[in-house]
Order: structure tokens, then sequence, then C-alpha cells
């Protein structure tokens, strides 16, 4: 850092860091990879020849450099001011900061630069090849501003000149340009996009000046040298105080926006070169038969010179023939220059140099003209001599007239080139067309032509949308060769062409927007093209659609009306039937893009086959979606390649017997509503459904073998299955799959089905969308009926299906070769692992539905055991029907008893057995581990895992030197997983289903001792806890529930405790105790995948508790006791954990009596720190089993 550059000696500075400086003259030279800082409000002079590339930052005050070389070759940050003098600044300048162009030389700018502080010449001359090299500041000139192209939008202001150079086009659109100098235009083109973009100092055009704003430009002086031109764009008119047009120059003028006043007004004009004028077709909105005269130019001062030339939109004005022009110095008034312009059909009437005539003439093919006037017979205004009928119009040229006037000229049309527009009824007068080259009839309504049209041969003649014609007693004659074109929608009129007669040849071009629009055939119209006063002569060689998104399966065909053959008739049709006088082909192919349909309802048979098509087979193209409702008897094969191929109706493929293929591509989709029948075999490689939702009990026949590799589908509602999908032949899965809907009951419930009359084979997995809540079945739900033979790995159920309580299976039975789903378990007598099922002794064989309560509506409930704590399963109805039941009832009740089971404590659980002293303790205690049980009569078996954290500590207490009470505050978190495995199924199937609940538990204690010192005697312990928790549950198919739930627990314990001595000074202690714990447990509904609804959770317990716990006391030194112990203890619990599905509830086989065995050791460290570890365990019947271990921490104040 310096704060001036004089502290920088004068020496070379080689900067490979920051270099910072503010004021002073810099002579240093300075290299490097570093940067420059400017610092400070001073100047700052660098004089050296640098070539520092780090660039350069102004942070404040002024940079000043006489020369470029001083600026180094890196970007330059600007947010002061930065002072150069001249050469080429390639560095880029951004910033906020402002450039100054110093002294009398020339500065570049050539970056490519953002600055945004404005530009200032003082002097010299600044040059920018690009206007990106300026900022976007406002440009101070007192100099020479040379810039190439660009938009220029910076305002421009000062006593300087501005130069255009390059042969780009350069656009000044700044609104409020003030500068003084003048603009020269030394190359290019400069537009002025802004009436006040040019300044006030006089213009020297060399090149070309284009004034392009809608408004009145107001300048000095003008002056277009020898080969320059100044052109006023449509809009723009010039006020100036000389105009000056050199010979060799050009003035350009378009009249296309032309007023009454003049377009150009100056004090002074002198003309020469060449006059250009263009727009001259829109001047008016009609030409007359009088001639227009236009005030170009208005000198406040006599007019020096002319034009040496007028062109017409940069033609010669004699090859614009259809027009007399001529330009010239008012002879009365020779401060007016005139333009005077008239149709040379009425020149002899204006007396016009050019004789009159009737001949069009526009050479340019992109060109028009448009004549609103009206065109009469002129036959007796012409000079003496003419050689033109006075009556008769003839086009010439690739370039487009309009006729829009009402004419009634009587000699003809004739069109030899180009295009003939007739905009109005009459435009075509009342003599005969004679079109050898376009002609297009463009009216809402009706073209009269009542002398006919003929159209030779090359030619065209076009109506255009909503144009008729009408010939009177005259002829329409289509030459062999010619082309009629007709543009239809469901508006136009018929018919469309009425005359004497018609003779045809050619081609006939028909473009019908409402041909897209028909949803079905029954919706095919014929429309009356002719209707002329005799018979139609010859007819066209060809028909041809014009259309962007012609749907390929539609054309149209042409013929002369059979019944009247003065009519003509347009007829849509399928292009299956196309004939050949058809637009198009017969083909069978059928394509509809995304969210089209179209029905055919006519019969398909078979046709005339051609090169591209055997008459006889059906392809269905696109996403969209074609559906068949006829007998269709075409013996060819049926391809669904892409989308959907419906058949609805009596719609059919083939006829009966017919062995044609339906071949139906991945990713395509194939089905039929019901009484739909396909005659043939299928081979499914994509979607095939039988049956729509809108049908119960549909039936979809196919008379013929199915071979099946994509998905079969029934398109039923999952709440009113019983389509059928109908196979007439055999079955072959090659891997596809099957989705059927289903009730899910007993063996009667309502299902879609597969019925195959001959063998089934291959491999095909099957998937079931149930509904219902579940019942036991004993043969099961017929799903798919096989008359022949079925392989025993037919079919194979992919997913799991439960309701109720119920898991079902797939089974096939090999006496009928059928295919079942049922919920049975695994026989006992099965050696393969299959669990017991109590047996109710037999009965009369009907299915076995859960008791019902007595008619209140209440839930269902198995029947108690009678006391040992187990449930039974509903009653067996044979003996060796046993149902399998879902997975996940042992995972609901897996969290609900682990939220219950961890509540759970008792005071030597919380506390430990060392004394505590009357100023409160804190305590911890970590408790994991595992257990095990049943539940529905031992179907389902269930582990858990578990931990728990808990805290706790006192907070009051009170003592009266004997006797105390301590209150105390607690809180625990628990988490909880456990695995359930369902009973085996008879197809040896077996699910597990996995939970886990997580959640806090906070509560209050209580505790009496009636010995305050040694605890010995009674005492009474309390405590209350409030559970929340958050539960899952993951059972595959069945899908991941989440659901909250809730537990208050409130217990009374009482105890007391014998102490014995032992000689050794020891001591043995023996308590006697009794608990007694009630609990209510609170969880959320929720519904699984398949629609069951999972409740019936909430519900109260008690548990009652016998124990007697021996503590031994070992001493171990002055402070430390060792204190081992064990427990044993008797539990009972009044009620069992249950969950209900659907109303169906069951129960976990928790034994009613458990009994436990508590061991472990505990040892006092000092008067306030102790520690103790425990292991635990439970058992009782149903293989009920619970092992944990804990470790506690206390710490008296």
């Amino acid at each position: 850092i310096a704060n001036h550059a004089d502290s920088l000696g004068t020496g070379a500075i080689d900067n490979s860091g920051v270099l910072q400086v503010g004021e002073g003259e810099l002579k240093n030279t300075l290299s490097g990879t570093g940067s420059l800082v400017k610092i400070g409000t001073g100047e700052l002079t660098l004089n050296g020849d640098n070539d520092y590339s780090g660039g350069t930052t102004i942070s404040d005050g002024t940079l000043i450099a006489a020369s470029v070389n001083a600026l180094g070759s890196g970007d330059i940050d600007n947010s002061g001011v930065l002072q150069v003098g001249e050469g080429e600044l390639k560095n880029t300048l951004f910033g906020s900061g402002s450039l100054v162009k110093t002294g009398t030389g020339e500065l570049t700018l050539s970056g490519d630069n953002t600055y945004s502080g404005g530009t200032t010449i003082s002097g010299g001359t600044l040059i920018a090849a690009s206007v990106n090299a300026l900022g976007s500041g406002d440009i101070d000139n007192s100099g020479v501003l040379k810039v190439g192209e660009g938009e220029l939008k910076n305002t421009l202001s000062g006593s300087g000149s501005l130069v255009k150079t390059g042969t780009g086009e350069l656009t000044l659109s700044g609104d409020n340009n003030t500068y003084s100098g003048d603009t020269t235009i030394a190359d290019g083109t400069l537009i002025a996009a802004n009436v006040n973009a040019l300044g006030s100092g006089n213009i020297d055009n060399s090149s070309t000046l284009m004034l392009d704003a809608n408004g009145a430009f107001k300048l000095a002086n003008i002056t277009t040298h020898s080969g320059a031109t100044t052109a006023l764009a449509a809009g723009s008119t010039l006020y100036a105080s000389q105009l000056t047009q050199e010979n060799g120059s050009t003035l350009s003028i378009d009249l296309g926006a032309a007023t009454d006043d003049a377009m150009i007004t100056a004090d002074s004009v002198t003309l020469g070169g060449t006059l250009n004028i263009s727009g001259i077709g829109n001047v008016t909105d009609s030409w007359t038969p009088e001639a227009y005269t236009y005030t170009l130019i208005d000198s406040d001062s006599a007019i020096t010179s002319d034009f040496d030339d007028l062109t017409i939109a940069g033609m010669n004005r004699e090859d614009v023939d259809f027009l007399t022009i001529d330009g010239k110095v008012d002879e009365t008034d020779n401060t007016n220059y005139d333009l005077t312009a008239s149709l040379s059909w009425y020149a002899d009437r204006d007396n016009a140099t050019t004789d009159a005539h009737g001949t069009f003439t526009l050479s340019d093919p992109d060109g028009s003209f448009n004549v609103a006037a009206t065109l009469t017979d002129v036959d007796d205004t012409l000079d003496p001599g003419s050689r033109w009928d006075g009556k008769s119009l003839t086009k010439e040229g690739a370039g487009t007239l309009i006729l829009s006037g009402d004419n009634d000229y009587s000699g003809g049309t004739t069109i030899n080139e180009g295009t003939l527009v007739a905009a109005s009824t009459t435009a075509l007068g009342t003599g005969l067309v004679d079109n050898n080259a376009t002609l297009v009839l463009d009216v809402d309504g009706e073209v009269s032509a009542v002398g006919g049209i003929t159209t030779h041969s090359g030619a065209t003649t076009q109506l255009a949308l909503g144009t008729s014609l009408d010939l009177g007693d005259s002829a329409l004659i289509q030459q062999d060769g010619s082309t009629l074109n007709v543009e239809l929608n469901s508006d136009s009129v018929q018919p469309l062409i009425t005359g004497g007669s018609a003779t045809l040849g050619g081609d006939l071009v028909v473009s019908d927007a409402s041909l897209q629009a028909r949803a079905s055939d029954a919706e095919f119209q014929s429309f009356k093209l002719m209707d002329m006063d005799s018979d139609i002569s010859g007819d066209f060689t060809s028909l041809t659609m014009n259309l962007i998104d012609k749907p390929d399966y539609l054309t149209v065909t042409g013929t002369i009306n059979p019944a009247d053959a003065s009519e003509y008739l347009l007829t849509e049709g399928l292009s299956w039937n196309a004939t050949a006088t058809s637009a198009t082909p017969a083909h069978g192919t059928f394509t509809l893009s995304a969210g089209d349909s179209f029905e055919v309802t006519s019969v398909l048979g078979d046709k005339t086959g051609n090169g591209d098509w055997d008459g006889k087979s059906l392809t269905k193209l696109g996403a969209g979606k074609l559906t068949l409702s006829g007998a269709n008897t075409y013996t060819g094969d049926t391809n669904v390649q892409e989308g959907t191929l419906w058949l609805s109706g009596d719609g059919s493929i083939g006829e009966m017997g017919s062995q044609q293929a339906v071949n139906v591509a991945s990713g395509a989709t194939f089905g039929g509503s019901n009484g739909t029948t396909v005659n043939g075999k299928v081979t499914n490689e994509g979607t095939l459904v039988f049956g729509d939702s809108e049908e119960t009990g549909a039936i979809f026949t196919l008379n013929g073998d199915l071979i099946n590799m994509g998905t079969m589908t029934s398109g039923s509602s999952s709440s009113t299955p019983g389509n059928t999908l109908y196979v007439d032949g055999n079955y072959t899965g090659n891997g596809g799959s099957l989705y059927l809907n289903t009730v899910l009951g007993d063996d009667d419930s309502a299902t879609d089905k597969l019925v195959i009359t001959g063998d089934a084979s291959g491999t095909t997995d099957l998937y079931i969308n149930g509904i219902g809540d579940g019942a036991q079945t004993t043969n099961g739900i017929e799903v798919v009926d096989v008359g022949g033979v079925s392989t025993s790995d037919a079919f194979e159920l992919k997913n799991e299906v439960n309701a109720g309580l119920y898991t079902y299976r797939l089974y096939w039975n090999e006496s009928d070769n059928d295919w079942y789903l049922a919920s049975k378990a695994q026989s006992d007598d099965d050696d393969s692992g299959g669990d017991d099922t109590p047996s109710d002794g037999g009965d009369d064989g009907g299915n076995v539905t859960p008791p019902d309560d007595g008619g209140d509506g209440g839930n269902v409930t198995p029947p108690d055991d009678g006391g040992d704590g187990g449930d039974v399963t509903p009653p067996d109805d044979g003996g060796d029907v046993a149902p399998q039941y879902r997975a996940d009832i042992g995972a609901y009740m897996g969290n609900q008893w682990m939220a219950r089971n961890l509540q759970m404590q008792t005071l030597y659980d919380r506390e430990g057995s060392q004394y505590r002293n009357a100023d409160g303790s804190v305590w911890a205690r970590f408790k994991a581990g595992k257990a095990e049980s049943e539940a529905v009569s031992g179907n389902i078996d269930m582990d858990s895992n578990y931990s728990q954290f808990q805290l706790g500590g006192d907070i009051l207490a009170w003592g009266n030197g004997q006797q105390s009470v301590t209150v105390g505050v607690m809180a625990s978190y628990i988490n909880a997983d456990t695995d359930s495995t369902g009973n085996r199924g008879a197809d040896g199937s077996q699910f597990t289903s996995s939970a886990n609940v997580d959640g806090y538990n906070l509560g209050v204690y209580a505790t009496w001792f009636a010995d305050a010192q040694t605890h010995s005697g009674a005492y009474v312990d309390s405590w209350y806890q409030y559970g929340f928790y958050n539960n899952s549950v993951e059972s595959g198919d069945a899908g991941s529930e989440s659901y909250d739930s809730t537990a208050n627990a409130v217990s009374l314990e009482t105890g007391y405790r014998y102490d014995i001595a032992l000689s050794n000074g020891n001591t043995v202690s023996l308590t006697p105790q009794a608990q007694v714990v009630w609990q209510n447990y609170s969880a959320d509904s929720v519904k699984d995948n398949y629609g069951t609804r999972i409740d019936g959770q909430d519900g109260d317990s008690w548990t009652t508790r016998l124990g007697l716990r021996v503590d031994g006391k070992l001493y171990k030194g002055s402070r430390t006791v060792i204190q081992p112990f064990a427990e044993a203890n008797w539990l009972h619990t009044s009620d069992d954990v249950s969950v209900s599905f659907d109303d169906a509830t069951v129960k976990q086989d928790l034994p009613a009596n458990r009994a436990e065995l508590k061991v472990g050791l505990q040892a006092d460290i000092d008067k306030q720190w102790s520690v103790r570890a425990q292991v635990a365990g439970q058992t009782g019947s149903n293989d009920f089993g619970d092992l944990n271990g804990s470790l506690n921490l206390r710490y008296n104040w």
C-alpha cells in the first residue's frame, strides 16, 4: 500500500500480488501477474509502458493514463473515473465508474464492456467497432465518436460529431439525443429508430440513412452524395433546413402510410439522382378511375433541378404496366414536388402519356397489388388506334393481383402467370375466366362467375374456406392435368359449386377441417360439391386429401351421384373401404394419437389387396383407442402394436372357426366388453383386458388358444368383481401375469375368473386385488377353471393377500384341475412344520364364522378357553381345515405389549435398597431384553427386542426422625422391535411382519418408609406414568402403516423388610411384597392396503404381583457395601392384549399367570454413589418368555 506514488521510488515494480496506490505520478514500470488498485479520492497518473496482467481496480478517485499501454492487459473494475488518451484499449471495462477520453489522439475501445458510469469525449476521437464497447451510460461528446454497428441506446449529448463506420448496421434508438455536431454516414447503414435520435447538426450521407420512426424527423441540412440512399419508412416524415440529393443518389419513400400532408418539408431543396416509390398499392382504400396526386416534397423556396429517374419498388416504372405514374415539380408552384398515379385501365380517360390497357404484370413472385376500384368497360373512351378492347383483363407475371372491387367488365379474364385472387363476389366481371396459372376465390360468401371458368392443364382453381361459386348458366371446365382445390369444414354450404354444366378432369384436392372430428364411422357424411343444371361429363382422374393432421384411417371418395348425374358428391369413409376414386389407397392401419378415440360400427370384411396391403389384416398404431363394435369378418391378422384396440357391443374378430392370429405387442392393450368374441389364436405380450368398469359379470370370449407373455387383467372395479375371460382352447403362460378382483370371504365369494376349456400349462403370476372382511374357506374361491389338464405350477400367487384376520393363498385342486384362493393352515399331520390348530370335534361341514354377539352390533371375539389365558380360534367345521392367519396380527400386538410392559416397574427396580438421605437423590436406569410369545392360539409367533432408558430424581422429602416420605419425577424413552410370523399355509407358505414402537413415559412417584434410616419394616410405594408412542408396522404387500398410541399406568406397592444380623457383621434381609397396577392403552385406527380397518386395541388391564426379595449386605471396608439380591414373583394379568381386523378380534396368548426371577448385585461405593446390575426372567404357558438385564446408577445429594 502506497498512499502516494513517490513512496515507491523510481525503479521497476515486479508485482505478483496486489499493489495499492493512492495518488501522484507513478513513473515506475509495472510488470508481473499481480493487480493494481487505485485507492483514495485523489488522482493517480500512470506513465510507464506497463505489462502487468492481474487487472486494474479503481475503487475511488481518478486514474489517468496518457496511453493504453500504461494499463496492462487485465480487466478494469472502475468505480471512479478512468481517463485515457490514446491507443487501443483491449481491456474489458466494468463497474459503476465513468470513462473520459482525453487528448487529441484516437482511442479505440475493442472490449465487450459493461461499465455504467457514462462516457465523456473531451477531445480527439473515440472509436468503437461495436456499441458493446461503450457501456450503458450517457455519452457526452465534445470530440468525434466513431461507431460501427449495433443498437446504440446510450443518450448522446455535447458539441461533438458522430461518424458511422463499417459496413454493418448502426441503430440509434435514444429518444433524447441532443448532440449538436454533424452526423456522417461513411459506410454501412445508419438507422434512426426515434425522431429525436439524430441530434441537431448537419447530416452528410455517403452510404445509407434510414429514417424509421412513426413521426416527424426535424433535422438541419441533409446531403445525400452520389451512390448513397436516404430512405423514409412508412409512417415517417421529414422537416429539414436543406435537402440536397446529388446526382447519382437515391431518395426512397414508402407511401404505405401516406396522408394528404407532404412527406418532406424543407426550407430549400436541390434534387438529382433517383426517386424510388414503394407501398403504392396501400396508399388508398380503393383505386378510382381518376388519378391520385401526392405531394412528396414541399419547399419554402423554389426547388432546384429534378430527379433523373423514377422507380417503383426498385423497378423501372415502365415495368409496372398496370399503373401510370409520373413525378415532377409542380409547374404552377415550383416549390412542390408531386407524384401522380392512376390505373392504366383508365389511362386514356386521364389523358396520360401511356395508352390504356387491361394487362396487370407483377414480376416479383412475392409482390402483390390490390385493386379495390371498380373495373368497368372503357371501350368508349379509348384513344383511336388502341390495341385493347377496353373490357378484358389479363394477368401476367409471377406476383399476385387481388381484385376486391365490384367489377362488371365484360370482356373476360385471362390468367397467364402468377395468381389472381377474387376477393369480392363480383370481382371476375361477367365474362369467361380463362385460367392458365392460379385462380383463388377467397370471399366469405358466393363468387359470381357467370361467364364460366376454364382451368387449363397445369393450372389451379381454388375455393378458399367459406367460399362458394355460382357460374349462372355457364360451364365449369377442368381440363386434364388441371387442379380444383376446395377447402371445407362443417359450416361449408352445399352445394359448393352451381352452374349450367361441368366437364371434369385432372386432380381434385380436398381440405376438410371437419374430417378429423369424427368419433365413429356412424357419423360419416356425404357432401354435395356440385349441382349443375345438366349431367356432369368426365371425372377427376385423382382425388387428394390436403390435410396436415389427416387421420390415416379416414379418406374421402369422390363420385358422380349414381342417382342424379348432375351432382358430384364427396363421401367420408374408412381407408379400409377406399376405392380407386378415393383420396388414399385402401389399407388396414388405424393410427390414433394419445387422447384420441374412434369407433368402427360397420363390419370390416376382406377387400381386394394392393401392393402395400393384403386386404384383410388390421394394424393398430398410436397411443389412442380404436373400438370395433361390428361383427367383423376379415380373415387376416390383427396386430395391436400401440395404444388400445377394444371390442364392444356386438364386436367380434373373425367368423366362428377362424384360426386367424391376434397379436398384442408389448405396451399395447387389447380387450372387450361383455358378449364380445375373438375367433382365433391370441398371443399377448402387452395387456389383455376382459370387461370394463361399467359392467358387472362381463364375459369376454376367446375361441382359440391363448398364449400370455404379458398382462391379463379384469376391467371390473375392485368393488364389483365378477368378470370372466373365457378361453375356448388351451392356455399357455409364458412368464405372463393375471390380475383379478376378488371379494375375500368364503367359498361362494364373488370373483373375476379365468375359464379355460382346454389345458393350462407354462407359468403365470397371479395377483389378487381383494376386498372384504375375510372368512374361513373350505375348498376356496375358484379363480381359474380348467376344463382339461392343468400343470401343478401353471399359476403362482405373487402377492400377499390378506382380509380381516386371514391370509389367502392359491391352491391347485388336482382332482378337478381348478385353482382356488383359500385361507387354510397346514394340517398337523403334515411333516413340513405346520402348526397345530384345535379341532371342534366335527360338525356338518358348513363354513364356520366367528360366533355372533347377539345382535347388538359389537365386535365378535373368539370364545375364551376358560381362564388359562390362551385364545381359541373360531371352531373348525371339519376337523382338518383351519385358517391361515395374517402375520401382522402379532406386529400390532407386539407394539401394544411392549408399550405396556415397559411401563411396569417396582420400587427396587427403580431405586435399589440402600439408604437415602433427606436431601434427595437422582438416579438412572438402562434396561434391555428379549421377549417371546404367541397369539391366536399359537398360530402367530412373536419375538420382541426392547430397550429403555429411565431417569428420575427426588423433588420433595419429609421425615420426622423415624418415618420418611419422598416424592420424585421420572421420565423414560422406550424402543422395541417385534418380528411376527404367521402360521404356515397348506401350500407351505409362511409370512412375516415387523413392527416398531418408540416413545416416552413421564411420571411421578411417592414412597413412604416406616424406618427412614434403615428402610427396615413396612414401606408403601406408588407411581403414575403417562406414555405417548409412535408405532409402525411393515407387512409386505399389506404395506407400511404408522399410528400413534398412548398409555396410562397407576401402581400401588407395599412390603415389609426383615433384617437378620449375621455373626460376622453382615446382614440378610427378607422382604415380602405385593403390588397392583392398573393400565389403560389407546391406539389410533388404521387401514391397510387391502382396506382392512385395524383397531380394537383400546382397553384396561390389571396386573397383580406377589413376591419375596432376599438381600445380603456385605461390608467391604469402611465405605463400600456389596449387596447381592434375588427376587421371586408371581404375576397375574386380568386381560390379554387384543386387536381387531374389520371387527374380528383376536388376542395375544399372554399367560394369565407368570413366574419371574430376578438376581443381581448392588454396590454402595460410598454414602453418595451406588451402582446396581440385574438380570430378570419371566416364563409362563403358551411358550411365553422374557429375559432382560438392567444397570442402575444412583447419586445422593
